[in-house]
């Protein structure tokens, strides 16, 4: 059996062991990440908290050290029951040097189940527990790595609807912390640290006040998300990199669809802006008797 072999056979096994421990501790989810009045959107640079049946696209152009860097992301997740959903991703890159031949092709794909830990309507708050496997010798040769790495992950959403100031309760934060574990025992781990700050006018105007916005900025939620890492060993040990991402995203009960700029926090992530645009197909609503609904009830 070949490595790649070995390592796709070792995530399915673990997949399917939380998909069990998962029909056996059952609880009332909802469609995407939503808490109550809250929804919470799907951040273009890090995971968000739900677990509902989505097809994300997400492109990011920036140039970093001379490089220009084109990635084209995308994700498929399927509910397995109403708690937990099993997720396959992968990106296409394209990455041009300035006086080096350009690189192009697939990065490696990841395998992940994800459970919804927790979702409370009152108090506007959801979390979700995942474990990813990306899968060496999966990509490109030119993008992908030989070695598998192995993430596991938290990612939570926090609304502010409780608050006695009213201008307040449209806010909510959301975020994820992980931490790869490269199988090369060359490669370093990484620590990932994100979180975002939104402000949900549909919120606003449902549910606090009506202001009197139309279309299309009624359906607008700004944002601004801080995805973040840092290097834990293996002579990088501290060094942190990311992006301060301030944009926008607009929702409705099928889609969404956001921009956002990318801003190196300091010289080592870069020195030059980029940007992020993202839609999300959720799944759940428009296929919610096929390919959205959970092969468990």
């Amino acid at each position: 059996m070949s490595c790649c072999e070995h390592e796709m056979n070792l995530g399915i096994r673990i997949v399917v062991m939380l998909a069990i421990t998962a029909t056996a501790m059952p609880m009332n989810a909802e469609a995407h990440a939503v808490a109550g009045m809250r929804l919470f959107p799907s951040t273009l640079s890090f995971d968000d908290p739900g677990i509902g049946a989505e097809l994300p696209l997400t492109f990011s152009h920036i140039n970093v050290d001379g490089t220009e860097q084109n990635i084209l992301s995308t994700a498929f997740t399927k509910p397995v029951t109403p708690d937990f959903s099993l997720v396959v991703s992968t990106d296409y890159q394209s990455l041009v040097p300035g006086n080096s031949p350009a690189l192009h092709g697939w990065d490696n794909f990841t395998v992940a189940g994800a459970y919804q830990l927790y979702e409370n309507d009152g108090t506007e708050s959801i979390g979700m527990l995942s474990l990813a496997d990306s899968i060496g010798n999966s990509g490109s040769r030119a993008i992908g790595t030989p070695y598998s790495t192995w993430t596991p992950e938290f990612a939570f959403g926090q609304g502010l609807g409780n608050v006695s100031a009213n201008w307040l309760k449209p806010a909510a934060v959301s975020g994820a912390v992980s931490v790869d574990f490269p199988t090369d025992p060359a490669a370093p781990r990484m620590l990932n640290w994100s979180f975002s700050l939104q402000y949900s006018i549909p919120y606003l105007q449902n549910f606090v006040k009506y202001v009197g916005l139309k279309a299309p900025f009624n359906n607008l939620i700004p944002i601004i998300e801080f995805p973040m890492q840092t290097c834990l060993d293996n002579g990088c040990h501290g060094q942190t990199t990311g992006y301060i991402n301030p944009g926008f995203i607009w929702i409705n009960h099928y889609v969404q669809w956001g921009v956002e700029l990318q801003i190196p926090v300091n010289h080592r992530t870069g020195n030059s802006v980029g940007i992020l645009l993202g839609f999300d197909f959720y799944l759940d609503d428009l296929a919610p008797h096929t390919i959205g609904a959970p092969i468990w009830q």
